[in-house]
């Protein structure tokens, strides 16, 4: 399942260490895996320990801490860093309810059990990409029924890590980007077109473009001034820290034809007819994480924008 590391501006835990959350997050769905898919063998649902926010944040308080340690030579630094992380949640405060497994029937087949699985760690990578162990970002409830979202998370492996219509903060300024998809060989900026079925999209280097279904045409704003933006802003950041990994940028239609016979040379176009292929080249991937992949996130999301509030049940006072 890729990795959701950044979501609009929400906060993810992703900023705060992107070398360590991608390799937690294989290591825990792994283990929920192992305990669901054996409590469904043996027939003992009731018996499954289901992943706690409490036990995962209490973790991160203690690895967190013990980094910070490794860092610290002098003892009073470390009574302040114990002073810092002493407070609990109360587990009272918390809403665990999309931490749960929900079963609203028993699944059939492992199909069906691996169905209702990714619908749990899907839930569960929302929490995580809009939350930290202090802070927490307002989800929009649009966002479990997005149209994409799912899609990528949901066929892609574990090693992909996405950065969903992030804003980037450029020069004090707010800018909306396309999708952005970490590979662990390259980066993909992703723009999608996509209206009715076996509809045709005209391109061309004006500022919009023609969609055409049967007798029916209209105009539409040219999807590359976006996405070259997209392609423009990574390429940059990542060269200005000496990231080396190719950047590619790709207009897609999955249900639908483009027809752009002089496309810019560094726009990948990808349709019905060929979509599908480059798709399941993705999802048949097996290559780990890589540092460079890693350092690219890091250095991509030191630039995202960014609003949470405090999460008060954090509070030692509540």
């Amino acid at each position: 399942m890729a990795q959701l590391i950044k979501l609009y501006d929400y906060i993810s835990r992703y900023e705060i260490d992107a070398f360590r959350y991608p390799s937690q997050f294989i290591r825990l769905k792994r283990q929920q895996w192992d305990k669901v898919s054996k409590a469904w063998e043996n027939n003992m649902f009731h018996t499954v320990m289901k992943v706690s926010e409490i036990q995962i944040e209490q973790e991160e308080e203690k690895q967190t801490f013990l980094q910070k340690v490794k860092n610290r030579f002098s003892k009073d630094e470390v009574e302040i860093e114990q002073q810092e992380i002493k407070p609990l949640v109360n587990e009272a405060a918390l809403d665990d309810e999309e931490l749960q497994f929900q079963f609203t029937t028993i699944p059939k087949t492992v199909d069906d059990l691996k169905h209702l699985f990714l619908d749990y760690i899907f839930r569960f990578q929302i929490r995580w990409a809009s939350s930290t162990i202090r802070e927490k970002s307002s989800v929009d409830i649009a966002i479990y029924r997005d149209k994409y979202l799912p899609y990528f998370m949901k066929r892609l492996p574990d090693q992909f890590l996405l950065l969903y219509r992030p804003i980037f903060k450029l020069k004090n300024a707010p800018v909306e980007l396309e999708i952005i998809l970490i590979g662990t060989t390259e980066i993909y900026c992703l723009s999608f077109v996509e209206q009715l079925d076996e509809a045709i999209f005209t391109g061309s280097k004006e500022k919009f473009w023609v969609v055409r279904r049967g007798e029916h045409e209209k105009k539409f704003l040219n999807p590359l001034i976006s996405l070259n933006r997209t392609g423009t802003v990574v390429e940059k950041l990542l060269s200005s820290q000496g990231v080396e990994l190719p950047v590619k940028k790709l207009i897609i239609s999955r249900n639908g034809y483009i027809d752009y016979p002089f496309a810019p040379y560094d726009i990948t176009i990808l349709d019905k007819r060929t979509y599908e292929n480059w798709f399941q080249r993705l999802r048949q991937s097996s290559a780990p994480l890589k540092h460079a992949q890693l350092k690219a996130a890091q250095v991509l999301l030191s630039h995202c924008l960014t609003n949470s509030y405090y999460r008060s049940e954090w509070d030692e006072s509540n």
